[in-house]
This record gives C-alpha cells, sequence and structure tokens, in this order.
C-alpha cells in the first residue's frame, strides 16, 4: 500500500531502509526482512538498518497493531519525524482516546517527533469507499510535506457513511 511512498524516496536519492516480511526483494534501498509481531527479529532488523545507515530522520511506520513492542522500539530509534500511519478506526468517534493511545509511543522520546496520519474513506457518486494504495502513498506524501500533528487523508466523517459502516 505504501509502494508509491517508497519509489518516490527512493527517486530523492536519500538513504532508505525497508524494514517488513518481504523488504529484501524490494528493488530500492536496504531491505532488512523481519515480522513486527517478533519483538527480537524486528529489534534485530531495526539494529542492523541503524548500523547500516544511522538512526531514521525520517521514518514512515503503519503498523497494524500498537499492541506489539515494534512501534515504540521504532520511536527510540529515531532522531527526526516518526510518520504513524493509522487505519480510520482510529478516528472512531464512539473512541476519541484512541489517536491519544496512538501517540503514547512517542512518549518521553524528545528526539521524535510524531505526526498521525488517519487513512479516512473518499465518497465517489454518493457512495463511499477506502483508498487504493497509490492515494495512501499521495496522502503520506502529502502529510510529510507539510508537517502537521495529524493529517487525515479523505475523509472520517459522517462516520456512518465509510464503507460497511
Amino acid at each position: 500500500m505504501l509502494n508509491g511512498l517508497v519509489e518516490a524516496f527512493a527517486g530523492d536519492g536519500g538513504r532508505l531502509s525497508l524494514l517488513s516480511r518481504r523488504a529484501s526483494s524490494s528493488p530500492v534501498g536496504d531491505g532488512f526482512d523481519c515480522d513486527y509481531h517478533d519483538e527480537a527479529g524486528f529489534a534485530a532488523a531495526l539494529a542492523a538498518a541503524v548500523a547500516r545507515s544511522g538512526p531514521p530522520d525520517l521514518a514512515v511506520a503503519w503498523f497494524h497493531t500498537l499492541k506489539i513492542a515494534a512501534p515504540r522500539l521504532l520511536a527510540q530509534a529515531v532522531q527526526g519525524r516518526m510518520i504513524q500511519v493509522l487505519g480510520s478506526a482510529m478516528a472512531d468517534p464512539d473512541h476519541p482516546d484512541r489517536l491519544i493511545r496512538a501517540a503514547a509511543v512517542a512518549d518521553g522520546l524528545p528526539d521524535c517527533a510524531l505526526r498521525q496520519v488517519v487513512l479516512g474513506f473518499r465518497m465517489e457518486a454518493g457512495r463511499s469507499r477506502w483508498h487504493a494504495g497509490a492515494e495512501i502513498s499521495a496522502g503520506v506524501l502529502e502529510a510529510i510535506a507539510a508537517d502537521r500533528l495529524l493529517t487525515i487523508i479523505g475523509q472520517v466523517a459522517p462516520w456512518s457513511a465509510r464503507p460497511g459502516g
């Protein structure tokens, strides 16, 4: 879903480290294979990436759960901005505390400037749909450029209009 983002970063010529299950198969950047549910494996891959390229000054992270160690481990390594990509459930008006709890990954880490990007939905011809991968990448790139504490890609209101809502 973030392939366009990776390609844009690679095209800028900066150092790029990728951490994911199949990162080593990426044609760009340095790939470090890991599963973010495996704390020791993720920590080892992150340490290898930092050893090769130094601490990240910009990290884009999309963890589908925050009930794991990986988001905090990454935040501890960041010396700059961490863009936390979050699903639409973080904007559920029945759970206004979710964004605050998600931001806790950077609590007490003065070197990590956390920014949050919530993936909303798009309305077209009276129907809602989730964003496609290219739209997500473009939205995250825009969020990085704007450098706001919170960016919503698309819309999250009315909540009842979301796909499947």
